[in-house]
């Protein structure tokens, strides 16, 4: 009954409208104190044939693309000079190697400080293997290896270009935000025994909600609309389409809202759902499907009153040390690196390279988290990792006056974050994904009070700034 239940209210998507607030709307021109905002755009569409991230079943390269892929990046300036980037990345995700020598030129082109562009991941996994990020994943040949370097140095050169443009780019703005709803997000943690395995469970906890953000230059004409969803972008799930190179759901959505909105930029900032994926899905009509169902939620919002965002942007940066479990011995490690599993094997092997140079093993993983404050209208809070849903609902409890916007897939990706109940739990995100990931863990339970405590430190720390 429950099951049919839930399946039922699935049509409440053409019902988004009746849930964007009622705010009322604020005339006129740019305020003086809110931050001046550019906007710029690169395409990074591969050209096939290219091997694609997220999945290690894929035995060959990706020969079809199906829509383009962009990076995106919005530069926010205060009057007082301070600047924040947000820069919208259609992949599965960036590692910390990937992207140090980015910020390297982040930091000497653009002088921008730790933190100060924050690139968020779409986590499509149709979309290129990049280097130094899983890339051990899809076991590619020599040849797969060299165009994934290729496509790698384009991508980090279309970064640097696209947020000097946005910063370049800077003008006077009116900010609104609204809240809509798409229902297609769902748990996939199915309990079966003592196992956890993947599939739909309609009783697991999921985040519906869309967040919506316009943008509107001094004359009114609206230049972007930022939405957010926390799902997984694993809409296509097997046969041909699982070769096509696409943005997944959050790239059509763009779509839809781009064409409702003529010479507007429409951004997606993935949200806090690495536990939940789209259904129904399999083929990329699923991403279409679910792809319009998020546009539907987000022109809901657009087409009713919204709330003014005003004043200047207070900004925090951190990174934590998150403990894992104690590393293993020897022992264990050279039978791991005997096993049929290639991923096994392979994490292994480096972690007997680090014994045998006399290095430490690791013992923490390092997670980026910040927030950026407008006055008391809202708060994006940005963290690293595949953060699951548990993180989401409770900092949504626990920061409500703060009208917190959550942000997950943002900097960089070391692994799962999953919450203490997870982590009893076991299961996919708590574990396994910790061998492509190159960890022995688990992680240990503690860190969801950590993160949880360090997010509330920082929204606070702006709350209480003049």
């Amino acid at each position: 009954m429950k099951n049919s239940l839930a399946w039922s209210l699935r049509p409440c998507v053409w019902l988004a409208v009746c849930v964007a607030p009622f705010f009322p709307t604020h005339d006129g021109a740019a305020d003086d104190a809110a931050p001046a905002v550019g906007i710029a755009v690169r395409d990074i569409t591969p050209e096939p044939p290219i091997r694609l991230a997220g999945y290690a079943g894929r035995d060959r390269p990706a020969d079809t693309v199906d829509g383009p892929l962009v990076v995106q990046a919005l530069a926010l300036k205060n009057p007082s000079g301070e600047r924040f980037v947000l820069a919208a990345l259609d992949n599965c995700e960036v590692s910390r190697a990937f992207m140090q020598p980015v910020l390297a030129e982040f930091a000497d082109r653009f002088q921008l400080g730790p933190g100060e562009v924050a690139v968020v991941s779409s986590h499509t996994h149709s979309a290129p293997v990049l280097d130094d990020t899983l890339t051990d994943m899809t076991q590619p040949p020599p040849a797969d290896r060299e165009r994934i370097a290729a496509y790698s140095r384009r991508l980090k050169s279309a970064l640097v270009e696209a947020v000097g443009a946005a910063l370049a780019d800077c003008r006077p703005a009116i900010m609104e935000q609204g809240l809509g709803r798409a229902c297609f997000a769902m748990n996939r943690r199915v309990y079966q025994g003592e196992h956890v395995v993947f599939g739909d469970n309609p009783d697991g906890p999921v985040d519906w909600d869309v967040p919506v953000l316009r943008i509107r230059d001094a004359g009114g004409a609206v230049r972007a609309v930022l939405f957010g969803y926390a799902c997984h972008g694993t809409s296509v799930r097997g046969g041909n389409d699982w070769y096509v190179v696409s943005g997944e759901y959050m790239a059509y959505a763009r779509r839809h809202i781009e064409n409702h909105e003529p010479g507007a930029i429409a951004m997606f900032l993935t949200g806090m759902g690495a536990d939940c994926d789209p259904a129904p899905r399999g083929r990329l009509i699923d991403a279409k499907r679910h792809g319009l169902e998020l546009a539907g939620a987000v022109m809901g919002v657009l087409g009713r009153p919204m709330q003014r965002v005003c004043g200047p942007f207070r900004f925090a940066y951190e990174e934590l040390d998150l403990p894992l479990a104690a590393p293993p011995g020897r022992e264990r490690l050279e039978k791991d690196a005997r096993s049929g599993d290639p991923h096994v094997r392979m994490r292994a092997e480096r972690h007997l390279r680090l014994l045998d140079a006399g290095q430490p093993l690791p013992e923490t993983v390092k997670l980026p988290i910040a927030a950026a404050r407008f006055g008391d209208d809202l708060t994006f809070v940005l963290m690293g990792g595949e953060v699951v849903v548990d993180y989401s609902r409770r900092l949504k409890r626990l920061l409500a006056a703060d009208r917190v916007w959550l942000i997950g897939y943002a900097y960089e990706v070391p692994c799962y974050i999953p919450s203490a109940r997870l982590i009893k739990e076991g299961g996919y995100e708590a574990d396994s994904s910790l061998i492509y990931y190159g960890f022995y863990g688990p992680l240990r339970p503690a860190i969801e009070a950590q993160v949880v405590n360090r997010v509330e430190a920082l929204v606070a720390r702006l709350r209480a700034r003049p």
